[in-house]
């Protein structure tokens, strides 16, 4: 009988709920107000993704079900650290969030929710995210376990680490005017928001837990390579953004299967093999050579 269905939960969950959604939708008298589904998620068009699954099991019914639903992407933006053993639906969350929703699909019907904001396009907010948060929480991760930190707030309690991070995210936020034309003191503002975000001493997040997939987050659309391929292309600065990848290099976890792998990448793989695989970045491109230049220090 709700109007609004928002679903937290990891992208390779939203198929399990589809049939939920789907029987919902069979449920609910056509002539009600269209349901308003969301899927709050980090993956970039989440609720496309989960739209795609309930049409598909929907099958021969969806040109009928389909005018029951209204389905909107969303860039939610809420540091959740790494939960303790058994503390079950218990969970620890920083207060600070930011909920941005598309309002194009309700078509002026927007829903009541208490601290989100409707925008046209969904896109510039979600790389601010990426490339400030994300970016900002890797490079204090690689930096601090290279420095020997245990901690993400403990880290940025270091003078240097924190001057590292913030030109990496300086770096990004050029980007970011210059693409999406965000104002340089909101970017600037909300960089130290980020910075004190991280360094709430509440929130026991570790460099191992943000640092650990390392191959994923130095691939070609990711929050080192992507802003800093964009910014070269533009003649912006990238050498924050190079150091971030330079400790990224020198990360290691022998419980984390990509670090592990990391690792065994670069003993075998020549620089530029590395660069190309890795980074997919190609040898014309004006970011390509810098990065090998780094990835030459760690190779064999």
């Amino acid at each position: 009988s709700a109007d609004v269905v928002t679903c937290a939960v990891g992208p390779t969950v939203l198929k399990f709920i589809a049939p939920v959604l789907v029987a919902g939708l069979r449920a609910r008298v056509a002539s009600a107000r269209p349901l308003q589904v969301m899927a709050c998620e980090n993956a970039i068009g989440a609720t496309d993704q989960l739209r795609e699954h309930v049409e598909s099991l929907a099958g021969d019914e969806w040109p009928d079900l389909s005018s029951r639903a209204v389905f909107a992407n969303t860039a939610v933006d809420r540091i959740v650290p790494g939960q303790p053993e058994g503390a079950g639906i218990d969970v620890t969350v920083e207060p600070f969030f930011e909920w941005a929703i598309e309002q194009g699909p309700f078509d002026g019907d927007l829903p009541s929710i208490p601290g989100a904001h409707f925008v046209d396009d969904l896109g510039p907010f979600i790389e601010r995210k990426l490339f400030t948060v994300n970016t900002g929480h890797a490079a204090t991760a690689y930096h601090g376990a290279l420095a020997g930190f245990e901690k993400i707030a403990d880290a940025l309690s270091d003078p240097d680490i924190e001057q590292k991070v913030g030109s990496a995210i300086s770096e990004t936020s050029a980007v970011l005017e210059q693409k999406h034309g965000f104002a340089a003191e909101d970017l600037s503002e909300y960089r130290r928001t980020i910075i004190e975000r991280f360094k709430n001493p509440a929130l026991p997040d570790t460099v191992t837990r943000v640092g650990r997939q390392p191959l994923r987050k130095l691939s070609r659309h990711e929050r080192f390579i992507g802003p800093a391929a964009e910014a070269a292309e533009h003649g912006l600065g990238v050498a924050g953004l190079l150091a971030a990848v330079d400790a990224a290099l020198a990360f290691e976890d022998p419980a984390d299967e990509q670090a592990v792998e990391l690792r065994a990448k670069l003993t075998s793989l020549s620089a530029d093999a590395f660069t190309a695989e890795v980074t997919g970045l190609d040898p014309s491109h004006p970011l390509y050579v810098p990065v090998r230049d780094v990835v030459a220090r760690h190779t064999a």
